[in-house]
């Protein structure tokens, strides 16, 4: 039996995987304990599941890990959104406690280091993101020399005018329900970016080699391109489920995880991304193949952006000009212990503010 810790159980992943409990697709696992930031909902669901609950917000780290060992996980579903996810993701390997990671800031900034600390210490980190997942399953069976990461192209695919986009509009993602921070960052493609360097740290693949194409139907997870030219791909329904339940329980579940697809009316389209209407995903590029703490730097930025965009500071377009100049201020430091991380972030952060600030 396979004890299961989720983090972030308020938020839209956690909420997936409690939902895959109350149906019985999880097999064998079971909840060990429910962790939320900010959520006093957390307490409802610590009773339905009849599990400890845990409010971290304005706890030490002590009181985390020490309410972590109470309830003895064999893996955790880190679920928590941002940069306060790398410090879950660090604080669980030193545990000793495999992760299922819906995170992506936790490898973007944490890079070689956290990757690197957790092979040493024989962790397993296993994607959630349904890109990622698609990858981790593809190439089990497949040798590969290109990456296609697809994108849905988020609620302005199809528009021109980029001007006067408003929260609301932002918010309204056309196929996914996510977080807010999450959804904005669908809707710049900043999400593909920091995709794009998270799929180049967990799979080793130069930035080159890994594509970003828009697929509107969100059928087409990810692709791999073989060195023979053939390309595989896996395909489901929009529905985090499949990911979620995969990561956790290590097997293909013998429960119909989502709805099958119906090929006798399924259509696929492929476009490429617009560079003028969508800068951040170019950004990201930018960041990783710069290198060093250039990714920290974008991920930090995109963050201080949105949630300025969010509160009404600054507009939709300013998100990409904000990163721009915190990408310009240059960042060389090797990113070697958590430490230096979060530093770096908190620099990029205060550059954020400052160029948010000139916006306002």
């Amino acid at each position: 039996m396979k004890r299961l810790l989720v983090l972030g159980a308020t938020g839209s992943i956690g909420t997936t995987c409690l939902n895959a409990f109350r149906s019985s697709l999880m097999g064998d696992t079971v909840i060990a304990g429910l962790i939320a930031f900010n959520d006093s909902a957390i307490y409802a669901l610590g009773t339905e599941f009849s599990v400890p609950v845990f409010l971290s917000e304005n706890k030490t780290e002590e009181d985390i890990r020490a309410f972590i060992s109470s309830v003895s996980p064999d893996i955790a579903l880190n679920g928590v959104s941002g940069i306060a996810g790398l410090r879950y993701s660090d604080l669980l390997i030193d545990m000793g406690i495999d992760i299922a990671l819906a995170n992506k800031e936790s490898v973007v900034l944490g890079g070689r280091y956290l990757l690197g600390k957790a092979d040493r210490m024989g962790i397993s980190i296993i994607p959630v993101d349904s890109e990622h997942s698609a990858i981790w399953h593809l190439l089990k069976g497949h040798k590969a020399e290109r990456l296609i990461i697809t994108a849905s192209g988020g609620p302005f695919r199809d528009r021109k005018d980029m001007s006067g986009i408003t929260v609301d509009e932002a918010l309204n993602h056309p196929t996914w329900k996510m977080g807010r921070k999450i959804t904005i960052d669908s809707a710049t493609l900043a999400n593909k970016a920091l995709e794009v360097i998270e799929a180049s740290y967990l799979f080793s693949f130069p930035p080159e080699n890994i594509a970003v194409t828009v697929h509107k139907e969100s059928i087409i997870h990810s692709m791999i391109e073989s060195p023979d030219g053939a390309v595989y791909a896996l395909l489901s329904v929009p529905d985090m489920t499949l990911p979620i339940v995969s990561a956790i329980t290590g097997e293909q579940s013998q429960a119909k995880l989502v709805r099958p697809l119906d090929f006798s009316s399924l259509s696929l389209t492929f476009e490429d991304w617009d560079r003028k209407r969508f800068p951040m995903l170019g950004l990201g590029y930018r960041a990783l193949k710069l290198g060093r703490s250039y990714p920290i730097a974008f991920a930090a930025a995109d963050e201080m952006a949105v949630d300025a965009f969010l509160s009404g500071r600054i507009g939709f377009m300013d998100i990409p000009k904000v990163t721009e100049k915190v990408l310009d201020a240059g960042w060389h430091t090797e990113p070697s212990s958590l430490e230096i991380i979060l530093e770096m972030a908190d620099k990029a952060g205060i550059k954020a503010e400052e160029a948010i600030c000139s916006f306002t």
